[in-house]
C-alpha cells in the first residue's frame, strides 16, 4: 500500500513538472485509440463521422503503439473508441495484445453490436472496462439524440454484459457514460436508478463539447448547450445525483459535479479546473497523434514515443497552457498534481501511520531534489 502511495507521488510530481516546465516528464495517463470514425449512428453532439472518413487504423500501428506503451512502465490506460469499436472484425486480436502486453485496455460502445454473443466475448476478452453510451432515460430522448431503436440496443446491450459477467463469476466493469446536453438535462437523474437496476457498476456524466479533436473551439451556440432556465434544472439533477450516490454509491465523480452549473454558464475558470497537456493523448484512424488542436506527429510513421518529443508536440502542449475555455473533460486533467503543497501533503497523509514512513520520506525527498536539479541545470531544454 505504501508503495502505491510513493508511487502516485512520483507520477504527480511528473505531471506537476511536466505541466510547469513544458516537457514530458510524465507519460500520457489515457490513450484513446481511435480504431476508424465508421459508426452505426451519427449522433446529433458527436462530429467524428464526419472527418477522416475512410481512415482506418492498421492493427501494425496499434500493436506498435501497444509496445511503446508497455515499455514505459507507466500507470497508463488504453481506451479503444471510434466511430463504434465493435465494427472492427480484428478488434478481440487488438484487445488479446494489449493484455499480453499487460496493458490496462478500456473499451467505449454504442451497444448497437453487442448481442448476447459478442457480450460473451466481451466479458473473456480481458478488458478492464466496458462503457455503453446512455445518454437519456428513455427511448424518446435517447433515440433523438443518436437513432431510432438506439436505445433498446443499448439497454438490451447492458443487460447481456451483466448476464455474461455473472455467469463467467468475472470480467470487466460495466459502466455507462452519459453527456450531458440540454436535450437530456431534465432526466440525467433517472439514468442513475435505472442503469443500477440492471447490473452496471459504474456511471460518469461528462459535460458536451463541439470539436472533439479539438477541445478550444467548444462553443456555448451549439444547439445541445445548456443555457437559460435549464440551468436551474440542472442543479436539480446534480442534487438529486449527489444524493443518490451518497446512498449508493454507483456514480463516478471525477470533479466536483457542480462545476458542470459553471462549465455552461461559462463562468469556469482555471482556477476552479485546468488542463495538464500531459495527461492525455488520442491516435486518430489516421494515425496522427494528438491531444488538443494540431497534429504532434504520426504513431504510424515516427512510432507513438517519439510523437511526444516533437516541435509540434512542444508547440501543441503551450498552446493548451494557454487556453481560456477549460472544457471540464475529465481525461485532459490532473486536478491532484497542479500544486506542489497539495502533493507533499497527500503522501504525508497517507503514510503517516506507517512503520516505513521515514524510509519513504526520503524517497520522497530524493524524487524531489531530482526535479530542483532539473531545474537548476535546465536539463529538460
Amino acid at each position: 500500500m505504501d508503495k502505491d502511495y510513493l508511487k502516485e507521488f512520483e507520477e504527480n510530481l511528473a505531471y506537476h513538472f511536466s505541466e510547469k516546465l513544458n516537457y514530458p516528464f510524465a507519460k500520457p495517463h489515457w490513450i484513446y485509440v481511435s480504431l476508424s470514425h465508421r459508426c452505426t449512428y451519427n449522433c446529433r453532439m458527436c462530429g467524428v463521422v464526419k472527418i477522416l472518413k475512410g481512415y482506418e487504423l492498421p492493427i501494425e500501428t496499434v500493436k506498435k503503439s501497444f509496445d511503446d506503451i508497455a515499455s514505459w512502465g507507466w500507470d497508463s490506460i488504453v481506451t479503444l473508441t471510434g466511430g463504434e469499436p465493435f465494427l472492427r472484425g480484428d478488434i478481440f486480436d487488438i484487445i488479446k495484445y494489449a493484455v499480453k502486453k499487460k496493458i490496462k485496455i478500456e473499451c467505449i460502445s454504442n451497444g448497437a453490436l453487442i448481442d448476447e454473443s459478442l457480450a460473451h466475448k466481451i466479458v473473456s476478452s480481458g478488458l478492464q472496462n466496458i462503457a455503453v453510451s446512455l445518454d437519456g432515460a428513455s427511448s424518446k430522448t435517447h433515440d433523438y439524440i443518436r437513432d431510432e431503436g438506439a436505445f433498446e440496443k443499448a439497454v438490451n446491450a447492458l443487460r447481456y454484459l451483466a448476464k455474461a459477467k455473472r455467469e463467467a463469476g468475472r470480467g470487466p466493469q460495466i459502466s455507462v457514460w452519459t453527456t450531458i446536453m440540454k436535450e437530456n438535462v431534465g432526466e440525467l437523474f433517472d439514468i442513475a436508478p435505472l442503469v443500477r437496476s440492471i447490473g452496471v457498476e459504474c456511471l460518469v456524466y461528462h459535460p458536451v463539447i463541439v470539436a472533439q479533436d479539438d477541445m478550444q473551439n467548444t462553443s456555448p451556440d451549439a444547439p445541445f448547450w445548456i443555457r437559460g432556465n435549464d440551468i436551474k434544472i440542472l442543479k436539480e439533477q446534480i442534487d438529486k445525483i449527489v444524493d443518490y450516490r451518497n446512498k449508493f454509491g454507483l456514480i463516478a465523480f471525477l470533479h466536483n459535479p457542480y462545476l458542470w452549473l459553471d462549465y455552461f454558464k461559462g463562468t469556469l475558470t482555471k482556477e476552479m479546473w485546468k488542463c495538464n497537456p500531459f495527461v492525455f493523448i488520442n491516435i486518430g484512424p489516421d494515425g496522427e497523434v494528438r491531444s488538443c488542436g494540431d497534429s504532434f506527429g504520426s504513431a504510424k510513421r515516427d512510432g507513438l514515443n517519439n510523437c511526444l518529443y516533437t516541435q509540434e508536440a512542444f508547440r501543441a502542449r503551450k498552446i493548451m497552457k494557454a487556453c481560456r475555455k477549460p472544457c471540464l473533460q475529465t481525461c485532459w486533467a490532473r486536478p491532484e498534481a497542479d500544486y506542489l503543497t497539495n502533493i507533499t501533503k497527500a503522501l504525508i497523509e497517507n503514510i503517516h501511520e506507517s512503520r516505513n514512513k521515514k524510509q519513504y520520506l526520503r524517497k520522497a525527498l530524493k524524487m524531489l531534489d531530482r526535479y530542483e536539479n532539473i531545474v537548476k541545470d535546465k536539463d529538460y531544454e
